[in-house]
């Protein structure tokens, strides 16, 4: 998806690497090779280099607990939250990138802190989904998935022309319509038990909070069938307009007229594309 800080960013930070492994290699008086700053950081590109995250990890946590005010310190931070999250220890990745961004809100990279934050926030809301971690995310409480959505706002709305910004775009979308579609598993809920003021409100969500996912037409299906309940004739007509205009093609119009789905008889909402609306 992205690698270490960008071949760009990389480069930088070897050629500070070589620097400053000359300069503390003539004042190491003594000291070990291996036991000097350059030199943790310098084994723990190899490790990053080869893939070998847990290595790196330790051999960066290292480098932050034995030179917390060294010369690499900010640029290993940037490193350790990489490596903790292509390690999927997004946990940690998210604490680490939220340290480095309130820490150093100035730092060339912090771009980087922001986006390893949002996808740490978007990688957890999608890898809690049962014990084969294929479940449906939207089947769950949204409030991580809420914090994965505000937290990659927050960093496309801060950082228009990052380098990462498109990759968060794509996960905004997916967060999106996992969000409209657990609105629709609950007002499907609601419409089996009658309650069509409750349904309609959840599909309203959708429609103005959700705007571009595919679970919309749905959610003006549940308008249309919620309004024709509550007799409430000229919602009812707007919004079977709306799905006419803006959803011609919806499985509802396959015989050419609304037909109405029937909710009874199959669970609607875990269909793909149109969410199966017709019996």
């Amino acid at each position: 998806m992205f690698t270490t800080v960008t071949r760009s960013k990389k480069i930088g930070f070897i050629a500070i690497s070589l620097v400053f492994s000359i300069l503390t290699g003539c004042a190491s008086n003594g000291k070990s090779d291996t036991d000097t700053e350059s030199a943790y950081y310098e084994s723990a590109q190899e490790q990053l280099e080869n893939r070998n995250y847990s290595m790196a990890i330790e051999r960066l946590s290292e480098l932050q607990s034995r030179f917390p005010f060294g010369s690499y310190s900010k640029a290993s931070l940037l490193d350790l939250m990489y490596a903790q999250f292509a390690s999927k220890d997004f946990t940690s990745s998210l604490i680490e990138a939220d340290r480095f961004t309130r820490l150093n809100p100035d730092h060339p990279n912090v771009d980087y802190a922001w986006f390893i934050q949002a996808m740490s926030y978007y990688e957890l809301y999608l890898t809690n989904r049962g014990i084969f971690g294929n479940g449906d995310a939207a089947k769950r409480s949204p409030e991580q998935g809420q914090k994965a959505f505000n937290s990659l706002s927050i960093y496309t709305a801060r950082f228009p022309n990052s380098e990462y910004r498109q990759e968060a775009l794509k996960a905004m979308v997916v967060v999106k319509d996992s969000l409209a579609r657990h609105e629709l598993i609950v007002a499907d809920y609601y419409i089996r038990r009658g309650a069509w003021v409750a349904a309609s409100e959840r599909a309203q969500v959708v429609v103005a909070h959700y705007p571009g996912v595919s679970a919309v037409g749905d959610a003006l299906v549940v308008l249309v069938e919620s309004y024709k309940a509550l007799n409430l004739t000229q919602e009812h007509n707007l919004a079977l307009e709306k799905l006419r205009t803006d959803y011609p093609n919806h499985a509802v119009f396959a015989s050419g007229e609304y037909k109405a789905p029937k909710w009874q008889e199959d669970r609607w909402w875990v269909k793909l594309i149109t969410l199966g609306l017709t019996s």
